[in-house]
């Protein structure tokens, strides 16, 4: 086949899959976002005629290998069940909503930071409802806060989602340098997250509880749980330190392995291999993509956008990620950037403008972010309804805000 023909082969194997990748679910062909991903990836060597070495070398090992490793000491912490006791803990301290408010942003905010924001959502969801029922408020505002404070706090550290691991290590950041970048930025969108729902709920969050808050009694396994915690504490010192983030993720996970004196296999179910396979094959698609020439073409039609400095620069490239994100999701949307951002001028500003407009725009919708439809499956399996509207009425303020406030910080 000849190379004139290839080129609008691929181009048509990348917009299927990404039209997959948004749409997910057809009549006719149930997908999510890794199946939808790994077709397209498979289609681009059997049918776009990638070489299958070419296909192998453009998966960034890096960016697995980091993922993997963090997966392993969360899974083993989510065993031990210290992510429902710290939250019990912090939970019962509060007497009024919006303290109770502020509990949930603060907690799901700063363990969203460390600990990957799907897991705390995962784990958290159950343990609030527990903790609203005998309380006889409506769950949806505590809710949309657990969701939304989740992607806020995550923007902080290169562990809080998996677009901060790939913009981390495409872009050669540091853990130390990313969290210096995004503190200011992370903390104020934490701010407005408590700020714009004690708004938006302000009447309910005028009445007071009409019982004492208590959340369901948790007794972690305090072994395992120390030993995750040691293991994590000293991984973040020797990123503090410079270690290769891949190499001080998947050490830790080994380390854990080693020392957890249990059997691995329910902490090792606990990973998300489906996101794994979901970076491999967008890693796949996107090579195939970057043979088309359509990288150097974005490069030159961004060119003139993203040349500059300053808040211009920050707020062009944020409302195209704002769109991209809540089309494809926002790892798919930053990896469709990755090529590009190395030939722009102030690449490593754009790396971390990016990192911010895609973890932002993830509040936007109920649909936007994983970490939404974690809270929102997890409690329609309670009997607890979060409607899109419901959620909108905090998103889209929410988000537009912190988008703003981002801007500024990384613009100026």
């Amino acid at each position: 086949m000849s190379p004139e023909t290839l080129v609008p082969l691929r181009w048509a194997i990348f917009i299927a899959a990404y039209a997959l990748i948004s749409v997910q679910r057809l009549p006719w062909l149930p997908l999510n976002r890794p199946a939808a991903s790994l077709l397209g990836a498979v289609a681009m060597v059997a049918i776009g005629r990638l070489p299958l070495a070419d296909a192998y070398a453009a998966i960034d090992l890096d960016v697995i290998v980091f993922l993997l490793g963090l997966m392993i000491v969360v899974g083993y912490l989510e065993e031990a069940r210290l992510f429902e006791w710290l939250a019990e803990r912090i939970v019962e301290r509060t007497t009024t909503p919006r303290r109770l408010l502020a509990a949930v942003v603060a907690t799901s905010g700063i363990l969203s930071a460390l600990f990957v924001n799907d897991t705390i959502c995962l784990v958290l969801t159950p343990l609030l409802l527990e903790v609203l029922r005998p309380l006889r408020v409506r769950p949806a505002p505590y809710l949309v806060a657990l969701a939304t404070a989740s992607n806020s706090g995550s923007v902080l550290t290169v562990t809080g989602n998996p677009q901060n691991m790939l913009v981390a290590i495409r872009g050669g950041f540091t853990f130390g340098e990313f969290l210096r970048a995004m503190a200011p930025v992370g903390i104020g969108a934490l701010v407005l997250n408590f700020l714009v729902i004690a708004w938006v709920y302000r009447d309910e969050m005028s009445r007071p509880f009409a019982a004492p808050v208590h959340g369901p009694p948790v007794e972690p396994d305090w072994p395992l749980a120390r030993r995750g915690l040691a293991i994590f504490a000293l991984t973040l010192v020797g990123w503090l330190a410079g270690l290769s983030l891949p190499l001080g993720a998947i050490a830790a996970g080994a380390l854990m392995i080693a020392v957890a004196q249990r059997d691995p296999t329910p902490a090792l179910a606990r990973i998300e291999w489906p996101l794994l396979l979901f970076f491999a094959a967008l890693f796949v698609l996107m090579r195939g993509f970057e043979t088309t020439g359509a990288t150097e073409g974005l490069t030159a039609a961004a060119a003139p956008y993203l040349g500059t400095d300053g808040v211009a620069r920050s707020a062009a490239l944020s409302g195209i990620m704002l769109i991209l994100s809540n089309l494809v999701s926002n790892v798919p949307a930053v990896l469709l950037w990755a090529p590009v951002v190395p030939s722009l001028e102030g690449a490593r500003e754009i790396w971390l403008i990016l990192a911010m407009s895609a973890t932002f725009a993830g509040n936007l919708i109920l649909i936007g972010s994983m970490a939404n439809l974690i809270v929102a499956e997890r409690a329609a399996a309670r009997g607890v309804r979060l409607g899109f509207f419901e959620y909108a009425r905090v998103g889209v303020p929410l988000t537009l805000l912190s988008l703003v406030w981002g801007i500024l910080v990384l613009g100026r």
